[in-house]
């Protein structure tokens, strides 16, 4: 199938991407995990500024990056093991365990930081390579001569990579580990091979992407309509009956005139207030958009797919036999409502068999030996 069939196909299917907002156990692994990162990331930031105060900078410093590494480990893990419950949902796989799944998306990420790696080699050494060919490009009367052919080359060769990297392999190794590949399968499946600058492979997964993210805008736009549009208006009666609406506007008055000075004007009360509006719209927004990130999720599993599927090897000859599959060692042969059924694939001179009993019976018999009955004529 060209090209051009294989993006307009998948961007259909990317479109069933949006009942991925309906897995709860998707949903329940990257909300826990959000919130676990940020416990850990509180806990490590309190203690950083606990040091920081009493002069130990360095320490409070070290504390606050292991903190953010953490809660940064432990949000990817979620988003991996969410992805993996997805995936088996696609391929129709019994679900995993909370827990199972959690050691998959973490598996996940050292591979994920192997292709990164994998790629910054790449960018190195093709920027090498292209300093050197530069260099040589300096000499003069043969350099622009040279340089007239470099500068195309190069650039065609660059953006490949660029698209490459960004529209192909970073968003679709992921689901490829998801699906079991290795890493240096994964690198062929997703063109890093012998056919790494044929531009017409990149626009199905390029094509598929953009709709993909269009899919994701419109369902992160009605979540957060439905949440943060009732929220305005709890917000707004809740300030009119508890009585913090100035403070709000003393809290953004602050903001604009010389920093945290306007919290100065609020009551202990009403800050109090203030910080747990602020905590809900927190957790609000993380509600709100974790449906999007499920369907981005669900929607490049689909599109990996439709990638691996592209990707398989055809045949190594246009002439050359195809097998048909064998029969599993304990099929029973077919079997009609009155016996043995003779095979789709029998020949044609081949022996009757009586519908009655089953017997086989000569071509030229027009009565079963057995149980006498009539045989098929023209057999």
């Amino acid at each position: 199938m060209s090209s051009s069939k294989d993006a307009i196909r998948g961007s259909l299917v990317v479109l069933e991407a949006v009942d991925a907002a309906r897995n709860t156990r998707a949903f329940l692994l990257f909300i826990s995990c959000a919130i676990a990162a940020l416990v850990v990331a509180g806990v490590f930031i309190g203690i950083a500024g606990t040091l920081a105060s009493n002069g130990a900078f360095v320490i409070g410093g070290l504390f606050s990056f292991i903190g953010s590494v953490a809660a940064a480990i432990i949000t990817a893990t979620g988003v991996s093991a969410a992805g993996k419950t997805l995936m088996d949902q696609i391929q129709g796989r019994p679900v995993q365990s909370a827990r199972d799944a959690l050691i998959a998306g973490l598996l996940t990420l050292p591979k994920l930081a192997a292709i990164f790696l994998i790629e910054i080699a790449i960018l190195l050494a093709f920027m090498i390579v292209l300093a050197v060919v530069l260099f040589i490009c300096k000499i003069p009367f043969l350099g622009p001569l040279l340089y007239t052919v470099v500068y195309p080359i190069a650039s065609v060769i660059g953006g490949i990579m660029w698209f490459s990297f960004m529209f192909v392999v970073n968003p679709l190794a992921a689901p490829a580990f998801w699906e079991g590949y290795g890493v240096r399968a994964a690198l062929d499946t997703l063109g890093m091979n012998r056919g790494a600058f044929n531009v017409g492979r990149l626009l199905p997964p390029i094509v598929q992407q953009m709709v993909l993210l269009f899919v994701v805008g419109i369902v992160a736009f009605i979540a957060s309509t439905i949440v943060f549009g009732g929220s305005a208006f709890v917000a707004a009666l809740a300030s009119g009956i508890i009585g913090f609406g100035g403070s709000l506007l003393s809290l953004y008055s602050g903001f604009g005139f010389g920093g945290m000075g306007g919290m100065g004007g609020m009551g202990g009360g009403m800050s109090g207030y203030l910080l747990a509006t602020g905590v809900g719209v927190g957790m609000l927004g993380a509600l709100a958009y974790t449906f999007p990130l499920l369907v981005y999720l669900a929607g490049i599993c689909n599109i990996f797919l439709n990638l691996a599927g592209a990707n398989a090897a055809p045949p190594a000859s246009p002439d050359a036999p195809v097998s048909a599959a064998p029969r599993p060692p304990h099929a029973p042969e077919p079997f009609t409502s009155h016996g043995p059924a003779l095979l789709p694939d029998a020949p044609a001179n081949a022996s009757p068999a009586c519908a009655a009993c089953g017997t086989r019976a000569e071509p030229e018999d027009a009565f079963c030996g057995e149980c006498g009955a009539d045989l098929p004529r023209g057999a």
